[in-house]
């Protein structure tokens, strides 16, 4: 499942409720480190998921705040927030507001589902390759009070949050670094331990969506994987290189229109620029991909001969058609789905692969459209009502799925089957899986991936399945993605020491 990491969940929660009379607010400071923002929100309101708060008056309260921030572009962002508001295109601009930290462009518009209208503000801002948005919906009845007292107060008070450790005080060198692909720069951060070098390195290759170099999770968690493992193997004393996604942050180019060739040559150029640097050991570069990077891994394993290691986190060692089936079963079962549904989303996804697989985009929308209708359809009356019309919704679904699926990018994912490359590793290679992983299954993907590199020759390599970890290494309980926002936002205890002892096996750091 290809995760778009910073598509904002502000899911218009349209149904009855009661008209209140509207109290006084009293607003409350709060940080979300998944965001990396701060602000203040109405006292009381519940927090139902990162950056979206509720009031939860009654059950059909539908009133909320969202106060979000995403790695992309102000347009990337509006494209994912026009299906939630029901637009084609921003309505013309309510006003501006400018505070110390943003320069706002507000909007108003309404929302109309299940026979309820709510009336929505909007404010979005671009700063540092970064797009800001704060979001409040209410009852028409109550909205003139809420947008001076929450609303407006919320844009007023809306700061990037400030950084819990300053760089001046890691006990390592953290360098802004530009890294050339023809006509591609990405932007990434090198961390260097103390002393002259040079280190052993290692590149950090992030999973399948649209990600920036900490590999941002948000929404999904607060977690930020890379930049937790950049921070652990660098105070080890490994140099670490990692990078914004092209399209993403700082970086140039359109990720898009990029499918897994790009991203591998994304990979290679990494590798390439660390052979500029006197500070790096040109003998001991590694790469760590996560999930989609473990098929970059494994490619660039076969082919790349300035790798000197390769660990695959969660990496994949099956044809990419065989990995969705069992994903989307594996999913639908852990966040509560039934068998019966699990088969028959397993029907349409091998109808719908092969469509892509094919370029048939007539049978995708089809395929698409006819299954949007029957899960609906499956619902209770009351949650087919909260819908609306379903022809509109299901026309909305086909569009979503096809900017998702019908592209260079999935296709080339379908056809690749990464046991072909990992069967040509004979570098040292570590393979951590997750023993609840539902994305990446360690049941299917652990044996193939041995397999693979026993027949490569490979003598040197190592599986480990963590028993409770997901797939962002969490320690779970089932495994499923509705799960992740739920959990710590740390790795399980076992699997920084699992990653930093088996590499330090495998380098000699400078004296």
């Amino acid at each position: 499942m290809r995760f778009a990491k910073w598509l904002l969940i502000i899911g218009v929660i349209l149904s009855t409720m009661t008209v209140f009379a509207q109290d006084t607010v009293k607003l409350t400071p709060f940080t979300d480190a998944a965001y990396g923002i701060q602000g203040v929100i109405p006292e009381g309101w519940t927090k139902v998921a990162p950056g979206i708060y509720a009031r939860q008056q009654d059950a059909g309260d539908p009133t909320l705040i969202a106060q979000q921030a995403a790695p992309a572009s102000l347009d990337k962002v509006v494209a994912s927030l026009l299906p939630q508001l029901q637009l084609k295109a921003l309505p013309e601009s309510s006003g501006t507001a400018a505070t110390d930290a943003f320069s706002w462009t507000l909007y108003k518009t309404e929302v109309s589902g299940g026979g309820v209208t709510v009336t929505v503000d909007l404010a979005l801002a671009e700063k540092d390759s970064k797009t800001y948005v704060i979001l409040m919906q209410a009852k028409p009845d109550e909205y003139d009070a809420l947008h001076t007292s929450v609303f407006l107060a919320a844009v007023n008070a809306f700061v990037p949050q400030a950084e819990a450790t300053p760089e001046a005080d890691l006990p390592y060198t953290a360098e802004d670094v530009s890294i050339p692909n023809g006509d591609v720069t990405l932007a990434g951060t090198l961390t260097l331990p103390d002393g002259d070098g040079p280190f052993p390195v290692v590149v950090l290759v992030t999973g399948s969506g649209p990600q920036d170099r900490d590999e941002s999770l948000a929404p999904l968690t607060g977690l930020k994987p890379f930049a937790v493992i950049a921070d652990y193997l660098t105070r080890e004393g490994l140099a670490v290189l990692r990078y914004d996604d092209r399209g993403v942050g700082k970086s140039t180019g359109d990720y898009a229109k990029a499918d897994l060739n790009d991203f591998e040559s994304d990979a290679s150029a990494a590798i390439d620029f660390l052979l500029t640097r006197d500070d790096i050991d040109h003998d001991q570069i590694g790469l760590l991909g996560h999930s989609e990077g473990g098929i970059i891994a494994a490619k660039l394993g076969a082919t790349n001969t300035h790798l000197a290691f390769i660990v695959a986190m969660a990496g994949t060692a099956v044809k990419g058609t065989d990995l969705l089936l069992v994903q989307n079963h594996d999913i639908i079962l852990a966040n509560g789905g039934s068998q019966e549904m699990a088969d028959i989303t397993n029907e349409y996804m091998t109808k719908m692969m092969d469509a892509v697989a094919n370029n048939d985009l007539d049978t995708f929308k089809t395929l698409t459209h006819d299954f949007a209708i029957k899960q609906i359809k499956a619902l209770p009356q009351s949650q087919q009502d909260a819908v609306g019309d379903l022809e509109a919704y299901a026309n909305k679904v086909v569009d979503q799925q096809v900017a998702g699926y019908f592209n260079d990018w999935f296709r080339s994912l379908l056809a690749y089957d990464p046991s072909v490359d990992w069967a040509k590793t004979t570098i040292p290679v570590l393979a951590v899986f997750g023993g609840k992983d539902t994305q990446v299954s360690a049941k299917e993907n652990a044996p193939a991936m041995e397999a693979a590199l026993k027949a490569s020759g490979n003598t040197d390599y190592q599986i480990v399945t963590i028993p409770t970890a997901n797939h962002l290494f969490q320690d779970a309980k089932t495994g499923g993605t509705a799960e992740y926002p739920t959990l710590p936002d740390k790795f399980v205890d076992a699997f920084l020491p699992t990653i930093g002892d088996w590499i330090l096996k495998h380098v000699t750091l400078p004296a």
